[in-house]
């Protein structure tokens, strides 16, 4: 492939927006065109195709998106400006009109980087199906690698334009999961992080392709792949990314409770603490059926984190409605939640809905829940005072206070010293105490 590219080597830089699922791909692409002979800039001001991985998930991720394409096309005119990445997919056309950019590929173009960097607009990407999978071997400064096994959604929430931007379900076969795991591993990645759109849902288009070619066998899940993952050599740790409520099983609690790889933490957007506006954003749940979760995991998994996701100022969310969610983030008390505000997205339910809010009562709620959620993380995190973490240590110190840096198995942050040798490696380590919502820790005790 490197015979593709001028004796000069041209020169890319990507800028990846929102969600893991974007940044291995990202990763995917930056290894295509290495293999091909480009070299990667790091400098933004300095690049002959920049590649922007988009995300539309909310208004202000489209606004950011379009931001950055601007920004590049201002610094580098001469550039190929190449978009691709969530806002692409219905974008399209609005994107081709947008001053300095080339060339628009979507999501499942992602594959036909190199081609597209080049400038050849030809479909056939040196001979390769449109639809091979992308993979990786490495992850650029990271001491963490995410390995995407799905994609598509088939959970139709009324807020949510993921589903229309990303399509039906696709699962990764095991075989090439483990292989790619396995690969990560031996290049020395100490913590494994399984990534999806709709993570839970692996092995549900599997199945049915099966059932359709007349195989009687077990239905496949998540949890067929954690086994398989388990069963290769090395030491390393597994993470699961957001992984939604139906999805947690008992299997699945079983299975982490039991295995010394998975990561005492579980990711689990709720998005709202009131049945009625559950109900609303049609999420097939009520606040009970979240809390019974909850408890069980809680019950089985010694000292798991649980971190959310969670909305206010959804259309039609009254006052009593809101406070039904403060109670509910009370009781869960989870261990990290991230706050959102409503963002109407063209093409669902949500978007026409009556009842909006102001945007002054919403930025009051929005502030009310975080505070709340700072309150439950610290409860959560001050109960491992005097206790041992195991902390993955980054390859970069803490830029304020030069001390290594790392998250513990449940998502705990922590600084402590120690030599530069501990980088990429689990370090036990003791809470002496607490600065700014991390764990201080000592190393060697």
């Amino acid at each position: 492939m490197s015979s593709q590219i001028n004796d000069k080597k041209k020169k890319f830089h990507i800028h990846t927006l929102g969600c893991k699922v974007n940044q291995y791909e990202s990763q995917a692409m930056r290894e295509l065109l290495l293999k091909a002979g480009f070299e990667e800039s790091e400098s933004e001001e300095i690049a002959d195709v920049y590649i922007v991985n988009t995300c539309t998930v909310t208004g202000e991720a489209d606004k950011e998106s379009k931001n950055v394409m601007g920004r590049f096309h201002k610094e580098n005119p001469n550039a190929r400006i190449v978009v691709t990445g969530c806002l692409a997919e219905r974008g399209y056309a609005d994107l081709l009109s947008v001053p300095g950019i080339s060339n628009v590929l979507k999501n499942s173009e992602k594959n036909r980087i190199v081609r597209t960097a080049l400038g050849d607009k030809d479909d056939r990407w040196f001979g390769r199906p449109r639809n091979a999978e992308l993979k990786v071997s490495d992850f650029k400064d990271h001491s963490k690698a995410y390995v995407k096994i799905q994609d598509g959604c088939e959970n139709r929430c009324s807020y949510c334009k993921v589903p229309l931007v990303r399509g039906r379900l696709s699962s990764k076969s095991i075989t090439n999961v483990v292989t790619e795991v396995s690969g990560l591993v031996q290049n020395g990645f100490r913590e494994i992080i399984l990534t999806g759109i709709c993570l839970g849902s692996w092995g549900k288009d599997l199945h049915l392709s099966r059932i359709v070619r007349g195989m009687k066998l077990k239905s496949l899940n998540l949890v067929d792949v954690l086994r398989a993952i388990d069963k290769l050599g090395g030491d390393f740790r597994i993470r699961l990314s957001s992984i939604e409520p139906k999805y947690v099983t008992d299997e699945l609690i079983d299975f982490m409770a039991s295995n010394k790889r998975m990561c005492a933490h579980l990711h689990i957007p709720f998005q709202s603490g009131d049945d009625d506006v559950l109900k609303l954003m049609n999420r097939p749940y009520t606040c009970s059926d979240y809390i019974a979760i909850i408890d069980k995991a809680r019950a089985k998994i010694n000292d798991v984190a649980l971190t959310t996701d969670m909305i206010v100022g959804f259309p039609g969310e009254s006052h009593m409605m809101f406070r039904n969610s403060m109670a509910f983030i009370r009781r869960v008390s989870p261990s990290r939640a991230h706050i959102f505000t409503f963002s109407k997205r063209e093409g669902t339910p949500a978007y026409n809905m009556p009842n909006t809010l102001d945007r002054v009562v919403i930025k009051n709620r929005y502030m009310k829940m975080s505070a709340m959620a700072l309150e439950t993380a610290y409860e959560y995190k001050r109960s491992f005072l005097g206790k041992e973490l195991k902390v993955l240590v980054e390859t970069k110190r803490d830029g304020k206070t030069g001390l290594l840096k790392g998250y513990s198995e449940n998502y705990i942050q922590a600084l402590f010293a120690g030599p530069d040798d501990l980088m990429r490696k689990i370090a036990p380590i003791k809470v002496v105490g607490f600065d700014s919502g991390k764990a201080m820790g000592v190393y060697g005790q």
